[in-house]
């Protein structure tokens, strides 16, 4: 039950702290990409649509300020002012103004005007032709007459504008004719001009817009102005009017380049969710290596607690029963030593009572004798006496011995069985005792794959952090980038307002993007952390382990070493044994050598009986010889 609760919140932690947050990372990322691409491209096909609007515009202003440049040579010389305002000379003008001019810059008409409004010189293309400038041009023409007329007299003063010839633009240039370098005079009153027209054909419109890469540029006649027209740009006179509009094919660069990039980008973002997915089950992988770890870590540990608690526990019945044993056998020597002491007490007392009782018979026995027997028997009364004693003494002293011999044997037979039962537990325990060093051994050996899996933790984490470090990386790209479209938004400007506040947004997704890596990052340290805390417990608990297994050890030893003794306590209780059994055979030889002592000294006594003249010295020495076994 508390596995599945771990697990539970194992996995909540997942979603809570890998899952979410990387899934929400990888949307938000793939909505900015495709923003991002999206508003560059259209920004892009923006840009374009401008700068082809302002090459349009330059065609058109180029070839004006070409027209311009012109006038200062033709207008502004010396031949100019002798040939055209001091003199007419049509020849000059046709060589050097009119067809010249058609030929050599494409100028469709030219035009001299003096200062009372006539036309005094006039030329269609090639040829000089009846042209009236004020029907061709109408009020253009007089508006710019009357502001260069408003102008001092022989100052170089210039006007350029556009105008419609039908259906087609036209270009015009007009400019005062004044001397250079001033070897002629001006006469006095009102300036002539130089007027130049230039009407702009379609082939014509092509190829200025072929220089300007807008090789399908040409002229509409529809004065309905339309703003911001991709592809389009009104032109106006000099006096504001809509003349029409330059149209040109709009090239769309950032179309295109969103159509190459629809593919690259699903790739992109199709191996961001494989990475992505890989990356979460990497991660929970690791997490639930991780649980498995720590629980297996646990269980361990409470397996090491209970075998070092069985050791204690068996560690503590060996002291039990070695006390036990060793008081058993202190009250049992306590017991021989009391029943020794009992035997010789009562030995004595029999001893006593023996000697009295012989003293009586001996006297009631060998009295009516005594007179008959002193003499023959004085010699043979001390060797028969002194027979009789040493046989009594080593009678009384085999009675012992059998005796002692006997409750040796049975308490030998008491302590046989106790000695082989204290063997038998001292090999119990050695068994017990190599059962918990195996145990231990293989809790330590278990220790050492918990190490092991732990090792394997902290390599997992370790890649973890690098795949965090790459998603780091692309944030950083990211803010990288941001800032750089801020820079562009700033160059384009109010243009750019738009592009600086999706960059702003982009930054502060970066910046998010960093944060939430920056706590995974500590989370996988705090995690690496708790790694080495619990690689640290697990090196404990293995030391732990092997001073368990070093102590089993010498216990083992120790009760081998018991059980030797109580092995070689039973082989001396045996020996012991054997010994008692010998002593009580050598007692049996022992009491019949006495038996036939006593027989022998009876036959004395036969003898003494006979010595009847000895019975008194034989009474005076046995009274002696009673004080004196008395006193002994």
């Amino acid at each position: 039950m508390l596995g599945s609760v771990r697990d539970h919140a194992s996995f909540n932690s997942y979603r809570r702290h890998f899952l979410y947050p990387l899934c929400a990372l990888m949307a938000v990322a793939g909505i900015i990409i495709v923003a991002l691409l999206v508003w560059l491209t259209v920004n892009a096909d923006a840009q374009e649509a401008a700068r082809e609007a302002e090459l349009a515009r330059l065609v058109v202003s180029s070839r004006l300020d070409f027209m311009l440049r012109n006038q200062s040579d033709y207008a502004t010389w010396d031949d100019s002012v002798a040939k055209l305002v001091l003199s007419i000379d049509p020849d000059w003008a046709s060589g050097n103004i009119g067809p010249y001019l058609f030929r050599t810059q494409g100028y469709e008409h030219s035009f001299v005007i003096d200062g009372h409004d006539r036309t005094i010189y006039a030329s269609d293309r090639g040829v000089a032709a009846r042209v009236n400038p004020f029907a061709l041009m109408g009020p253009t023409l007089t508006r710019a007459l009357a502001e260069l007329r408003q102008k001092p007299i022989g100052e170089d003063h210039r006007r350029s504008g556009l105008f419609r010839v039908g259906d087609q633009l036209a270009a015009f240039s007009i400019a005062a004719i004044v001397p250079d370098p001033g070897k002629v005079r001006l006469p006095p009153g009102p300036a002539s001009y130089l007027l130049l027209v230039d009407i702009l054909t379609p082939q014509q419109l092509a190829s200025l817009g072929t220089e300007r890469r807008l090789p399908t540029l040409h002229f509409t006649g529809d004065p309905v102005t339309k703003p911001n027209v991709p592809g389009s740009v009104v032109l106006r006179s000099a006096d504001g009017r809509p003349l029409g509009h330059l149209r040109w094919a709009v090239q769309l660069p950032g179309t295109a380049l969103r159509d190459r990039c629809l593919l690259p980008l699903g790739i992109l973002l199709l191996a961001m969710v494989l990475i992505g997915s890989r990356v979460l089950r990497r991660c929970r992988l690791a997490v639930e290596q991780t649980d498995a770890a720590m629980r297996q870590s646990a269980a361990d540990a409470q397996e090491a607690r209970f075998a070092l608690e069985d050791l204690k526990r068996a560690r503590a019945d060996a002291t039990m029963a070695d006390a036990a044993a060793r008081e058993k056998l202190e009250v049992i020597v306590r017991d021989v030593r009391h029943e020794n002491n009992e035997l010789n007490r009562r030995l004595a007392a029999t001893r006593d009572a023996a000697l009295i009782d012989a003293k009586e018979q001996l006297e009631a026995k060998l009295s009516p004798l005594l007179d008959a027997m002193q003499g023959q028997a004085r010699t043979l009364t001390a060797a028969s006496e002194l027979v009789r004693d040493q046989g009594r003494g080593l009678e009384q002293l085999v009675e012992v011995a059998t005796k002692a011999a006997t409750e040796t044997e049975r308490c030998l037979g008491e302590l046989t069985p106790r000695a082989a039962a204290f063997a038998d537990a001292g090999r119990e325990i050695e068994a017990e005792a190599r059962t918990a060093l195996i145990e231990v051994q293989r809790a330590s050996d278990d220790g050492e794959e918990v190490q092991t899996s732990i090792a394997a933790l902290s390599s997992t984490l370790d890649e973890i952090g690098s795949i965090v470090g790459g998603i780091d990386q692309v944030s950083r790209q990211t803010n990288l980038l941001a800032l750089n479209a801020s820079i562009e938004a700033a160059r384009c400007g109010a243009a750019g307002a738009g592009f600086a506040v999706v960059a702003g947004e982009v930054k502060a997704l970066a910046d998010h993007t960093a944060d939430l890596t920056r706590q995974v990052t500590d989370q996988l340290h705090n995690l690496l952390r708790r790694t080495a805390d619990t690689s640290g417990a697990a090196r404990t608990v293995a030391s732990a382990l092997a001073r368990t297994e070093r102590a089993a050890e010498v216990i083992t030893a120790v009760v081998r070493q018991q059980v030797q003794g109580a092995s070689s306590i039973r082989q001396s209780i045996d020996a012991v044994a054997d010994e008692s059994r010998g002593t009580t055979t050598a007692v049996a030889n022992a009491r019949a050598a006495i038996a036939a002592g006593l027989h022998a000294a009876d036959r004395m006594d036969e003898v003494a009986t006979d010595l009847t003249t000895a019975l008194s010295s034989l009474n005076d020495d046995i009274a002696l010889f009673l004080r004196q076994s008395r006193a002994a």
